[in-house]
């Protein structure tokens, strides 16, 4: 943690922690910490506005600030740890992508924060001990060292000849100590999922430029999870995911996704549900400009979209094929619906039901046991598209 204090101290950027922090405790352990905290909060908050992490980084940032605003709870109040967050500051500094040139300090914290992110996604192959015999925590996939070289490999080759190459090596081996207390704790890391994600998103993408008919190659034992399913055969090139961590598995709720093509492309998604092993079921997509679009493993007749006020707004029927049991069946949301749709309240609730030879109607439920009615908030359904559509800084601003 010590190598980590010194390089996030070092940044004046982000702004003092006040002067309670300082007299709490250990005050230099505590003070670190903070400064930590500020960092990875503040780079989260300036990625909402600007797409500046793919999927690993977006994940080591997550988790650190995660981990370590646990440790600051123990130590500060919560108006303490309030006043060092800087989530709102970055997000209102990036209200879309800056111009390296013209505003070199939040770059300084961006390169500084991406720093620690890829120290992150590489420690598991510095770990002391054989990192088989710990989990990632939140999916039980243990990895051999040969297999954790690939995330590791996949930064390093950013910082060969690169100026901060010390600091670089310097936090991957504390990042690797902490992994090591993880696993001797509990056998599970929390750390490890940077490295998994990044792990994961790579092989995802392999899968999708292999061309041909015959058996896709993956590199390691995490590729055989995302290989039935590789998400960029349906999204195209993708950089990141919003939430936490899933792992391999899809979320139950809406699954956000930055995609590279910039056209009207399928950003948002989220699953259409029912118990039965032959009830209907699908997903049901949503692109860059807010088009709705089902598309149902099963041929069902009716699809409609519920708003919590009262509104009913019917799909139009695409095309259909087979039975609700075996069949594909494709709707969208007509324009003049959409229409409604855009001018629905944030906290109006969505909800989704079909109808088959003209019976009663039925709602669509959520994943898991005991599942309730899904229901998609718009507020939450704009938040997600807001963030898919960030942009990217430009290409010479990048590193």
């Amino acid at each position: 943690m010590n190598k980590i204090a010194a390089i996030v101290a070092s940044l004046a950027l982000v702004g003092q922690a006040p002067p309670a922090v300082a007299q709490a405790g250990n005050a230099q352990h505590v003070q670190s910490l903070a400064n930590i905290y500020a960092l990875t909060d503040y780079a989260l908050g300036a990625n909402e506005g600007c797409d500046l992490f793919t999927l690993g980084a977006y994940r080591a940032l997550a988790q650190l600030r995660l981990t370590v605003k646990s440790d600051l709870r123990r130590a500060l109040k919560p108006e303490q740890l309030a006043k060092i967050a800087s989530f709102d500051k970055g997000k209102s500094e990036w209200r879309g992508c800056l111009a390296r040139a013209a505003r070199p300090d939040p770059w300084k914290l961006i390169d500084s924060a991406k720093l620690v992110a890829d120290a992150l996604i590489a420690a598991p192959s510095k770990v002391s001990g054989e990192p088989k015999d710990c989990q990632v925590d939140g999916e039980y996939a243990a990895l051999s060292k040969i297999e954790w070289s690939y995330p590791a490999n996949g930064v390093l080759r950013h910082y060969v000849d690169a100026p901060r190459k010390a600091e670089f090596e310097a936090l991957s081996k504390d990042f690797a100590a902490m992994i090591d207390a993880e696993c001797k704790r509990t056998k599970y890391s929390a750390l490890m999922q940077a490295g998994y994600e990044s792990l994961l998103h790579s092989e995802d993408l392999l899968l999708m430029f292999q061309k041909g008919p015959g058996p896709k190659r993956v590199l390691t034992s995490a590729g055989t999870r995302v290989a039935l399913r590789p998400l960029s055969l349906e999204l195209g090139v993708w950089r990141s995911r919003r939430g936490g961590f899933t792992g391999s598995r899809l979320s139950a709720g809406l699954n956000v996704y930055r995609i590279l093509d910039r056209a009207d492309k399928d950003v948002v998604f989220f699953h259409l549900s029912r118990p039965g092993t032959f009830d209907p079921r699908g997903m049901m997509y949503i692109t860059r400009t807010g088009r709705w679009v089902a598309r149902m493993k099963s041929n069902i007749d009716e699809l409609e979209l519920r708003l919590s006020d009262g509104s009913r707004l019917p799909f139009t029927k695409q095309n259909g094929s087979g039975n609700t049991a075996v069949g594909a069946a494709e709707f969208t949301l007509p324009a003049v619906h959409q229409a409604r749709l855009g001018r629905a309240a944030d906290d109006h609730t969505a909800t989704l039901a079909y109808r088959v030879r003209g019976k009663e109607w039925t709602e669509f439920l959520d994943i898991g046991r005991d599942p309730g009615v899904q229901k998609q908030k718009i507020g939450d359904i704009r938040a997600s598209l807001a963030w898919a559509n960030a942009p990217m800084p430009a290409k010479e601003d990048r590193q």
